[in-house]
């Protein structure tokens, strides 16, 4: 007593071990049997006649079939409450019979009991149920007032008991209160009537094995029940307590009825904030960063934890900066969620991720800090729902949400390393200097991306470079990583950027997640292959691979979000050049369905003595390497439609259905003359519209107007076919037509060709 702190409850066994009493979660992992109750018992209830004994009592006689005894002191005739719930077990289709009776009155119990075996035949369960609470501060509480709370629940139990048979009892159920366990202002005489009624219970078990007792401690349920009856649920909920739902709660009775128990006393209780008087069995946090300053922990049921976030301690965010302001990474928000999972459910192994998203960011503008906090939750047994809010809007929204499942992963091949040879010649470009910094506004740990093997509109095929030891948080914090290197798993997101080169993507969401975890210290390689697109949402699938083969991670439905337009670049390179047209065409002219290669041509050259563009249309078109045929004036023959261009050194290929054509030509200074000359006199007039609405030079325009006309030869409309502007845009584009032929037109820079070139790309039908 003198070592105390607070309050303090030990007990001291017989040979002196001291012992204090904890509150444990019940093992989950025990499968129902049947209930000890069946059709030829008859389960005696005393408070059954209303609140939570009459729920309890019809589950348990719906589910087993048993006759119910009914036994309280109020009578139907003057109680509306009482014979509600009677007609509502009759109308049911159980068999049930009443008799008032005070449970506090040893002869009128026997009288009961005489009346109920007559009726029904022997008593074989007895669930107990039966109480009084007249809440009153211990200043006021008298003698008078302690016993009269006391008597139903411990002479009441004595009563039934001493009139039953107890070599027919086959079953025991009490039903007290966690106020008996905690303690509650006001309370002190119900707490002790409840923590005296457990402990019968338990008395009667030891000398009674061969009965199923149960002694369940209640906390307070919703809708029915002692807090609903005595007004007290509101003030309980602004205490953080939470009720048990009576759906819940008879469920919970039934389950705990038909599994093996450790002993007779169970709590069963919803949120039931932080009580000085009971202590939770709770083992230590492991030191991870996101698990700073625990608020609510319950083992196995809630982990709440916050963490303080800033520059200093999180050098991070200074490389992970959007439009001036630094985010908190994605990434880094699985990492805190995987850290509060793990840690709830007390397991090293690594959580799938399923339904994740990405609400809103998290921000933390320069110089100032902000708090996040990370909420898991037990949903049942090895699903946890995990949820990240942030001190910027209260902790009232989830910034981002998902659910961790704890089951083995089986399949654990990659599935996309089919997009093309892992051995394959590198896509000519530089993410250092054609990515970073201009695309991308990804630094320092952040940059990972090493190069790409296979770069097109909808797929692509990339190498992430390791990281080594560079820290992601500050000094003295924990620096260990459950899922890995969060830098390369930000590189598989936003690799996929050069996929779609003139917009930022965001991600917004990720159907699964599957992970053995990444190394920091090894390159890896990811493949990434679009499912969808709708407007500015697009759909990926991406897999992060070993340079042994095998798969470290897999993401399943990634959601991205064009949140805004990038500026072209000074000159296109031109690996992002063709998933920048193919993007852009799908825009212009959708419906087409087009898909766009351009590739550096190769020195070897066709029957037609021009370089072969066999090896670009059969990647495109994924013939994986057979032979394309040839028709006399050079177009490829292939099942679907197919338009090659050549320009300096590079082959523009163009796949689709219906009649399609394709040219790409340099922008080429000429005389005003040559031009009408080439183009003709309505064309030129024309690119004279072009020139002077668009602002673009006449050799641009008319280069223009040029390529499209070559496009539509390449798709076999006579010469002289009308041709008319349609629409404009402000990035370099406009559509033509002729007839119901579209074509859409590009004039920009492009590296490869040391300067401007005109793009056209014609397709068939109206859109």
């Amino acid at each position: 007593a003198g070592a105390a702190r607070g309050h303090v409850e030990a007990f001291y066994d017989a040979e002196g071990v001291r012992r204090v009493p904890v509150l444990r979660l019940l093992d989950d992992g025990a499968a129902d049997g049947p209930l000890p109750l069946g059709a030829d018992d008859v389960l005696l209830v005393t408070g059954g006649g209303k609140g939570i004994g009459a729920e309890c009592a019809l589950s348990l006689a719906m589910a087993s079939g048993a006759r119910l005894a009914l036994l309280g002191r109020s009578r139907p005739e003057s109680d509306p409450e009482l014979a509600g719930n009677l007609e509502r077990i009759r109308a049911a289709g159980a068999t049930a019979f009443y008799v008032p009776a005070d449970v506090t009155d040893p002869e009128a119990v026997r009288a009961a009991v005489a009346r109920i075996e007559s009726e029904l035949g022997p008593v074989t369960g007895v669930l107990h149920a039966a109480g009084t609470n007249a809440p009153r501060l211990l200043a006021s509480l008298d003698e008078e007032s302690f016993l009269r709370t006391v008597a139903p629940k411990v002479r009441g139990l004595a009563n039934v008991l001493a009139a039953v048979d107890p070599e027919r009892l086959r079953t025991l159920v009490t039903f007290g209160s966690i106020i008996g366990r905690a303690g509650l202002k006001g309370e002190a005489d119900y707490a002790t009537a409840n923590e005296w009624l457990s402990l019968a219970a338990e008395r009667f078990a030891r000398e009674r094995p061969g009965c199923r007792v149960l002694a369940l401690e209640w906390s307070v349920w919703s809708g029915v029940g002692m807090g609903e009856k005595l007004g007290t649920l509101e003030g309980l909920l602004r205490q953080g307590i939470t009720p048990i739902p009576p759906g819940a709660g008879v469920d919970l009775l039934k389950s705990l009825l038909a599994r093996p128990l450790p002993g007779p006393t169970v709590v069963v209780t919803g949120r039931f904030g932080d009580p000085a008087t009971v202590e939770v069995e709770r083992p230590e946090l492991p030191l991870l960063r996101y698990l700073e300053k625990p608020r609510v922990h319950v083992p196995g049921v809630e982990l709440v934890v916050d963490s303080e976030v800033s520059a200093d301690t999180d050098p991070h965010l200074a490389d992970h900066v959007f439009q001036g302001e630094p985010l908190f990474a994605a990434v880094l928000g699985l990492e805190a969620m995987a850290q509060a999972a793990m840690a709830l459910t007390g397991t090293d192994a690594l959580p799938s991720f399923e339904n994740v998203t990405f609400e809103r960011p998290v921000a933390v503008p320069p110089g100032r800090s902000t708090t996040i906090r990370v909420a898991a939750l037990v949903r049942e047994p090895g699903r946890v729902e995990v949820v990240l809010r942030d001190a910027s809007t209260g902790f009232a929204a989830d910034h981002f949400r998902a659910t961790c499942r704890f089951v083995p992963e089986r399949d654990a091949a990659p599935r996309l390393l089919d997009i093309a040879s892992p051995g394959g010649a590198p896509v000519a470009l530089d993410p250092a200097t054609d990515l970073y910094g201009g695309i991308l506004f990804h630094r320092g740990r952040f940059r990972r991306l090493h190069g790409y093997r296979w770069l097109r509109a909808t797929e692509c095929l990339a190498e992430i470079e390791p990281d080594g030891t560079v820290p992601w948080f500050g000094r003295y914090l924990p620096d260990r990583l459950v899922l890995g290197d969060p830098g390369a798993r930000d590189a598989a997101i936003h690799g996929i950027q050069a996929c779609i080169p003139y917009a930022t993507l965001l991600p917004t969401g990720v159907e699964r997640i599957v992970s053995t975890g990444l190394p920091n210290d090894a390159p890896l390689l990811f493949a990434a292959r679009e499912r969808s697109r709708h407007g500015n949402d697009f759909a990926y699938d991406l897999e992060l691979v070993g340079t042994d083969g095998l798969l470290r991670e897999r993401w399943e439905g990634l959601r991205l979000r064009a949140v805004d337009r990038i500026a072209p670049p000074a000159s296109w390179n031109t690996a992002l050049f063709a998933p920048f047209v193919e993007r852009r065409l799908q825009e212009i002219l959708p419906g087409a369905g087009v898909r766009v290669a351009l590739e550096r041509a190769p020195e070897v050259l066709s029957a037609t003595g021009r370089p072969d563009s066999a090896p670009a249309v059969a990647r495109l078109l994924g013939t994986n390497g057979d032979p394309l045929r040839h028709r006399p004036d050079g177009k490829p023959e292939s099942d679907g439609q197919v338009s090659v261009s050549h320009a300096e050194g590079l082959v523009l290929a163009v796949a689709g259905h219906g009649r399609i054509g394709c040219d790409l030509e340099p922008v080429s200074p000429r005389d005003p003359r040559v031009w009408q000359d080439l183009l003709g006199p309505e064309r030129w007039q024309l690119a004279e519209l072009i020139a002077r609405e668009r602002g673009e030079t006449p050799d641009a325009a008319a280069t223009r107007v040029w390529a499209a006309a070559e496009s539509l030869k390449k798709a076999g409309v006579p010469h002289g076919a009308p041709l008319t502007l349609d629409t404009t845009s402000d990035d370099g584009w406009l559509l033509l037509r002729s007839g119901d032929l579209r074509i859409g037109t590009y004039v920009g820079p492009v590296r490869e060709l040391a300067g401007g070139a005109a793009l056209a790309v014609l397709v068939e039908g109206n859109g």
